[in-house]
């Protein structure tokens, strides 16, 4: 059976798909307390949800074994809301959070604990998972003759806003497929793959962190020498270039001048100077004892004093519960001294007076300091708290503020555009590491900060809130020693 589990597993790895249908159970990596406190408050949230909603129908109070049928009774009957339900068709097997009669049919929606959007500027794009997962719903209603027409479905998101997919409309201006013709694609792939007559294969990328076959793909892909260990380089590029050159061996021995042609190369959407980008990387990574360097010199404003800047956010809660400052003297990393600024609970007041506090920081050392972040993240988080807080401060301010010339992003104005590592990835964690920085906690990462955070918010246990401020602290600290680690980089033009 095709589920919506599957769908949604499809968008962000085909390869997992394969893997939960044949792989080797006793190679599954245990599930991470946070991926734990994602499922839990994922169902907290639909039950909060469910609460407000005019529902007829609770399928949830049915047996498993019963659901489908009383469901399919619901419907016969015409109940304006059912929650729950469970539908089968062919292959096909859905478990709606909500359908919703129309007086034309029914109308499939979920209920997701995040932004019912892609983007974190909001610039309105559907989410691709969610497309399909609705879509595959949709699908199953016109197997059984009870759809409404037109192949529209809805989110309702953290808000508890009803956000409508459109599955007939095209994806972008670029991209004129629709929604609906995508799912039925993935739909004929995930079916190849689970007749097991296509072949998938793995791929590192951002999509790894939560899988529990992290671990056996991560050793299949050293294995073979796999093109995606290339940072930057994904699965898309690497099946369009692994068949011309199929390992990072090869990619580092071949000429990258070959594939060029114009101003384009022969791979399709990957041109001359990302090729050489890759290539570069390949070298890197096949080359013992090959080290870090500067692509061009670069320059920042010098200032007395050094400030690096780091935030823990909350996505499911909605709040930002931690800004935390490290400042030292330039270039003198026994002189850091750490500043947290924590949102003392889950309510609008403790996080406006964290931004607050922090706000005021920010903009009295940007008067005499180098203010260092890593990626947009921090910028993109301070609009939206200054959009929710206002009296703190404007979304306008928040732009001038990183607009200033000593606030630098280290990631985007000087990681990306100006070295070179030899690492799988640019992520701060990696790169430290590698330049020999270690952090206190054994298994450091934003996400298990939000499930420290949520532990906290339930026990009031202070040890659980120190392991947090010690985290971010060393975020801090470390993103001080890329800085330095990257003024001793030796410049290869």
């Amino acid at each position: 059976m095709v589920s919506a589990t599957q769908l949604y597993d499809f968008v962000h790895c085909p390869h997992r798909v394969c893997m939960d249908a044949f792989g080797d159970a006793t190679e599954r990596d245990e599930t991470s307390p946070f991926a734990e406190l994602l499922w839990e408050q994922g169902l907290v949230h639909e039950n909060a949800i469910a609460e407000t909603l005019p529902i007829t129908a609770n399928m949830k109070l049915m047996g498993l074994a019963d659901r489908e049928q009383e469901t399919l009774r619901a419907m016969a009957r015409c109940e304006p809301l059912i929650y729950g339900g469970r539908l089968t068709a062919g292959d096909l097997v859905g478990e709606p959070d909500l359908l919703e009669w129309t007086g034309m049919g029914y109308m499939p929606g979920d209920i997701k604990s995040g932004s019912g959007l892609e983007g974190d500027e909001g610039d309105g794009k559907l989410k691709k998972h969610s497309a399909f997962q609705l879509a595959h719903y949709v699908f199953i209603l016109e197997q059984l003759g009870s759809a409404a027409p037109g192949r529209s479905a809805y989110i309702v998101d953290r808000d508890g806003t009803r956000v409508v997919y459109p599955l007939m409309e095209p994806q972008g201006i670029r991209n004129t497929a629709t929604w609906w013709d995508s799912y039925l694609e993935a739909l004929s792939e995930i079916r190849a793959v689970l007749a097991q007559a296509k072949k998938s294969r793995p791929a590192l990328s951002s999509a790894c962190g939560l899988c529990h076959w992290q671990s056996s793909c991560k050793e299949v892909l050293e294995k073979a020498g796999d093109l995606t260990l290339i940072a930057e380089l994904g699965r898309a590029s690497r099946d369009k270039i692994s068949g011309v050159i199929p390992t990072i061996q090869a990619f580092a021995d071949r000429d990258p001048d070959t594939f060029v042609q114009g101003k384009r190369t022969v791979f399709s959407g990957i041109g001359p100077e990302t090729l050489h980008k890759f290539h570069s990387r390949a070298q890197l990574l096949s080359t013992l004892g090959a080290t870090a360097y500067l692509k061009e010199r670069i320059e920042v404003p010098i200032n007395q004093k050094e400030v690096f800047f780091d935030i823990e956010a909350d996505p499911m809660r909605g709040v930002v519960y931690l800004h935390g400052f490290a400042e030292r003297e330039y270039a003198r990393p026994e002189t850091a001294r750490f500043t947290p600024h924590f949102a003392a609970g889950i309510e609008s007041i403790h996080e406006e007076e964290a931004f607050r506090s922090a706000w005021n920081c920010m903009t009295a050392r940007v008067r005499d300091s180098t203010i260092y972040y890593y990626s947009k993240y921090e910028r993109t988080e301070y609009k939206k708290l200054a959009a929710k807080y206002p009296a703190v401060c404007s979304v306008d301010e928040v732009e001038a503020l990183f607009a200033q010339p000593a606030m630098i992003d280290l990631y985007f104005d000087v990681i990306k555009r100006t070295t070179e590592w030899p690492l799988y990835d640019q992520s701060i964690k990696t790169i430290a590491k590698y330049l020999g920085f270690h952090w206190r906690d054994t298994s450091p990462s934003g996400a298990a900060s939000i499930e420290w955070y949520n532990r906290w918010i339930e026990t009031g246990d202070l040890a659980v809130k120190q392991r947090i401020l010690d985290y971010n602290e060393d975020d801090c600290l470390a993103t001080g020693v890329v800085v330095d680690g990257i003024r001793a980089l030796p410049v290869k033009i």
